[in-house]
């Protein structure tokens, strides 16, 4: 017989809070910071709370926040812009003098993107440059790392250095595979092989039933960065890959403009690429757009993109405090709002828009109250929902929660660093109801991130059971120990 209203309140709302009690009352729970919040969006009401207002890491979740400020201070159409600029004449098909290639900030001019800003150069006419290609970076300030950033191996991708020019999210990656005979150097490729990143390949390959030894590391040179191929891999072992940052996004972007333009048959006499300001004189050839907000902020919350969500920090302060941009500056931005909807008081300090960074701290309530100010603001809330990963289909969650009540239904930005791990976002319930949601787990310990997962699935699949609308004797689907993981090169889950 179905419940009355009065019931509904009483008795689902308590079966909840003994259902999430008892995931987190766990003896592998024991000496862990943990915080959780539960609130109903459909109903405006609070479902679950669990240390609510601790202050606590969140790692990459707190990419929501700077999603969440910069669509709606940039907005969801917004575009970067890439120009490029000349100094002399042009006669014919020939520039008499030098391309400025000018950066906006642009975090996803990847090597199509290039490809199709080259396009748009050929459509002017022009098949010839006598000078060389300047590159201008100076929309954001020289700080290319985030001082708050955990110390970390500097070569790789998820820690690329940011810019106002950079190319292919300031990343190479590199392929190996084995040659064909014992002894042969193996074939290495970089893609995109642009020229700027060299190599020096010091392997070999050895017999079917050796080790794969091999060892791929980056440096960096007085031209650019070399990438060192050392040890072994043996005859017939599957393709490998590596990825890494580069150290002069401006430089490498230049070269992919070079690199592009002699695939279109557009020469430069000079190929010399060099960092310069663009002179006050130089005339506008093109703007070159990129792809919308929407669109970016998704890349950075699906895949937990470090360097996109640096990007777009500098690009607020940029935009809203001024040239250069910078990490200061566009923090300022990012709390001004979180005072605008509440969330700036008691134990809220965010320091870093990427959550690589142990210096971040957020309550779940705080979270929720994120969640609920993006729900109730329909300007911003269809690109949010948009760019979080789907439980068990794709991005960070791609391998998480399969098979159960959640697969699908939730909607969550991950977080991970070592001792840390967090799971924010929404998810319809069984009786339809939108719930938003906050889990942060701190283990002073640093256990494996893994094991924390397991108990943030536990609760996600509770919270897609959720059903104020079930009889009373219906069984609460069983919680499935169904785990995922995998890394990924562009940053912190």
């Amino acid at each position: 017989m179905p419940l009355s209203a009065r019931d509904d309140k009483d008795i689902f709302k308590e079966g909840l809070r003994k259902r999430l009690s008892f995931i987190f009352n766990d003896d592998a729970l024991r000496g862990m910071n943990l915080g959780a919040v539960v609130y109903s969006l459909s109903r405006q009401e609070d479902l679950f709370k669990l240390n609510a207002e601790t202050g606590l890491s969140p790692a990459s979740t707190v990419k929501m926040l700077t999603a969440f400020v910069a669509l709606k201070r940039l907005g969801p159409d917004f575009r970067f812009e890439t120009d490029l600029y000349r100094d002399g004449q042009i006669r014919g098909s020939t520039l008499e003098g030098n391309l400025y290639l000018v950066g906006g900030g642009d975090p996803h001019l990847v090597s199509e993107r290039m490809y199709l800003l080259v396009n748009q150069l050929k459509r002017t006419g022009i098949s010839r440059v006598t000078g060389q290609i300047f590159v201008d970076d100076s929309a954001f300030d020289e700080i290319r790392v985030d001082e708050a950033r955990i110390p970390t191996k500097t070569d790789r991708a998820y820690n690329a250095p940011v810019s106002a020019l950079s190319f292919n999210y300031n990343t190479t990656t590199v392929f190996y595979q084995p040659g064909d005979k014992e002894g042969e150097k193996p074939t290495v490729y970089i893609e995109p092989d642009t020229g700027y990143v060299k190599l020096t390949n010091k392997s070999k390959t050895t017999r079917r039933t050796s080790r794969n030894r091999m060892i791929a590391s980056r440096h960096t040179d007085k031209e650019g960065d070399l990438v060192v191929m050392q040890g072994s891999i043996p005859r017939g072992y599957p393709e490998q890959r590596s990825f890494f940052n580069i150290t002069k996004p401006s430089i490498y972007a230049g070269k992919a403009l070079q690199y592009f333009m002699a695939k279109e048959g557009i020469q430069v006499v000079k190929p010399l690429i060099q960092k310069k300001e663009k002179p006050k004189t130089a005339q506008k050839l093109l703007t070159f757009k990129s792809l919308p907000l929407r669109d970016i902020v998704t890349l950075m919350n699906k895949y937990s993109n470090n360097f996109i969500a640096d990007t777009l920090v500098k690009t607020m302060g940029m935009k809203f405090k001024g040239a250069p941009g910078t990490m200061a500056k566009g923090l300022e931005v990012i709390n001004e709002e979180a005072t605008r909807i509440g969330i700036n008081y008691g134990p809220y300090k965010v320091v870093s828009g990427s959550g690589l960074t142990r210096k971040n701290s957020v309550s779940a309530k705080q979270f929720v109250e994120l969640l609920n100010a993006a729900y109730l603001d329909f300007e911003v809330l269809p690109e949010m929902l948009a760019s979080l990963p789907i439980a068990g289909k794709d991005g960070t969650l791609e391998k998480r929660m399969k098979q159960t009540a959640a697969f699908g239904q939730l909607r969550a930005k991950t977080g991970t660093i070592d001792g840390v791990s967090a799971l924010t976002g929404v998810v319809q319930s069984k009786g339809g109801e939108m719930l938003a949601f906050a889990v942060l787990m701190n283990d002073p310990q640093k256990r494996s991130g893994r094991n924390m997962k397991r108990w943030e699935n536990y609760f996600g699949q509770a919270l897609a059971s959720f059903n104020r609308k079930t009889e009373l004797d219906e069984q609460p689907e069983p919680i499935h120990d169904v785990m995922g993981g995998g890394g990924s090169s562009h940053g912190t889950r």
